[in-house]
């Protein structure tokens, strides 16, 4: 079967694990790029990666690559593709876009033109044209457009979505509780933090239970994507890469890979609510035989030694702990209390293991130094008191995170060094030799293709004073200098220039004295008040 380009959209900071988990699939020629990872496969591994790749967001078959320096440029590259390949006539259509160019501002009549084109290619075929579908078109495309093109040109990469709804959506939560942690994040996490099921796990505040499912999935080898009810390549119709019903099923059927898993996992939260939506969606993954759910506040911990710790006397290897606490940002929390809790839990109540912490470092908050009786301004982890052996920036929903390790140890860092011990500073993908090309985003270009090296604006209150003087014109509310006591001295003339002599100031500044009258002694008030009166009539 032919090979093609395939490329796997993911999360800022998880590509590495990506393109880890594509060659371990099949792909070759594997190249990491910004949020994304392309790679070489064919129509098997195409399925194969929908199925399998726990860090990809979408997996997409580029079609056409052209260059375009406006809407209408674009609209008669796109006419040219043969769009028979791919679109049936009489399916559903829609365009997804990723677009970062100078060339086209507006991305809306970009794709607006794009799917004109594909209509139009249609019509003049004597063909019915393609509708355009808003949800759950028969054929999902992806326009890709930046300035990475040549003579001030953006380069245009179409794509088949293979993938349909985004592969986060895995299909086996039933509920959600508030501001969840996306499973594609937790997969990468767990995966960078090295977790493959050989040990046990805790989640002490596991909301949803995100981290819970995608961890016994990691642990069983179990497809990312078992449980969904569809994706997008199950409804090509036309060309090489008509869905192929009997190679799909030979995948999905397949279990040879699964392995047992001879550890737990253990869940808790505070609230009731969450755990009976935790409840539902592991039951729903068909899990519930690794994973116990106990209502518990995290605090309750240092008074009672959890089930995972207990097993340490009898030797069995320490437990990793996994957190995605609130951020103080869509939920409300006292952060510096509840964080310095979190770090006094984990020191006091859980020595000997290893905890990863994601959390919002834009969730800055205003406190009060207990020490000096300041007030100060301070991020979620800088009230942990820990000090963390890994720092790695992600995102999360939007917002920049950071996922951080602390390895727990009895007594101070000085004495676990002075014992010969050090901190794990590197994650698991970042142990392995660096195997695979990276190409990096180019910096966007002017479009007579010189680097654009603008300096970025001036902040208002810091303008330079030549932005206020034009070259031969002089601003006298500028020129003036000034003594120390701020009043005006006397410029210097030119020889021989009597106008500018007559110019000079004379007057000296006026000092306000509050003992002074504000009338002279010989004024006549009623005079003035008589004046003024026949003024007004």
């Amino acid at each position: 079967m032919n090979k093609f380009t395939i490329v796997a959209k993911t999360l800022a900071g998880l590509e590495e694990i990506l393109a880890k988990e594509v060659e371990t699939i099949g792909g070759t020629d594997i190249v990491i790029g910004t949020r994304m990872v392309s790679y070489q496969g064919d129509k098997q591994l195409l399925y194969k990666s929908n199925l399998w790749l726990r860090t990809a967001l979408r997996v997409l078959k580029p079609i056409e690559e052209f260059e375009a320096s406006n809407p209408d440029d674009l609209y008669e590259q796109v006419k040219k593709i043969d769009w028979t390949q791919y679109v049936a006539e009489g399916q559903t259509i829609a365009i997804d876009n990723t677009i970062f160019s100078e060339n086209f501002r507006n991305s809306r009549y970009a794709i607006y033109r794009a799917k004109d084109a594909i209509c139009d290619f249609f019509v003049e075929k004597g063909m019915k044209r393609p509708k355009v579908a808003v949800a759950s078109a028969d054929v999902q495309l992806n326009l890709h457009i930046s300035d990475e093109g040549s003579n001030g040109a953006s380069l245009c990469q179409f794509s088949l979505d293979s993938s349909g709804e985004p592969l986060y959506k895995r299909g086996y939560k039933e509920q959600l509780t508030d501001a969840p942690i996306s499973e594609v994040l937790a997969a990468g996490i767990l995966l960078k933090a090295g977790w493959d099921g050989q040990r046990d796990l805790i989640d002490p505040m596991c909301g949803s239970g995100t981290f819970l499912v995608e961890a016994a999935l990691i642990a069983t080898n179990t497809p990312a994507g078992i449980y969904r009810k569809g994706y997008g390549f199950e409804r090509w119709t036309v060309g090489e890469l008509a869905f192929d019903a009997d190679m799909w099923q030979d995948l999905y059927d397949d279990d040879s890979q699964e392995r047992e898993f001879l550890h737990h996992i253990y869940g808790s939260d505070i609230s009731k609510v969450a755990l009976e939506i935790t409840e539902k969606n592991v039951k729903s993954a068909g899990l519930s035989k690794y994973i116990s759910l106990e209502v518990k506040d995290v605090e309750d911990y240092l008074s009672e030694q959890h089930p995972a710790m207990k097993n340490l006397a009898e030797g069995a290897t320490a437990p990793m702990l996994v957190f995605n606490p609130p951020y103080g940002k869509r939920l409300f929390t006292d952060v510096p209390t509840f964080y310095r809790m979190v770090g006094s839990v984990l020191k006091k109540g859980f020595p000997g293991t290893e905890a990863w912490i994601i959390t919002s470092d834009e969730a800055t908050v205003s406190y009060v130094d207990p020490r000096t009786g300041q007030r100060k301004e301070g991020e979620p982890f800088d009230f942990v008191g820990l000090k963390p052996s890994i720092k790695i920036d992600m995102n999360n929903g939007g917002l920049t995170c950071q996922l951080r390790k602390y390895e727990m140890f009895a007594g101070k860092f000085n004495e676990f060094r002075a014992e010969g011990n050090e901190l794990d500073k590197k994650s698991a993908d970042q142990k392995e030799e660096k195997k695979f090309d990276r190409v990096e985003r180019k910096p966007r270009a002017k479009k007579d293709g010189k680097k654009d090296d603008k300096k970025p604006f001036k902040k208002e209150g810091k303008a330079d004073k030549k932005d206020f003087k034009k070259e031969g014109k002089s601003d006298k509310k500028f020129d003036k200098k000034f003594d120390k006591k701020g009043a005006d001295k006397k410029a210097s003339d030119k020889k021989g220039d009597k106008k500018s002599a007559e110019k000079k100031p004379t007057t000296r500044r006026r000092v306000f004295d509050p003992n002074r009258p504000m009338f002279a002694p010989d004024t006549d008030m009623s005079k003035m008040v008589l004046d003024y009166t026949k003024k007004e009539e």
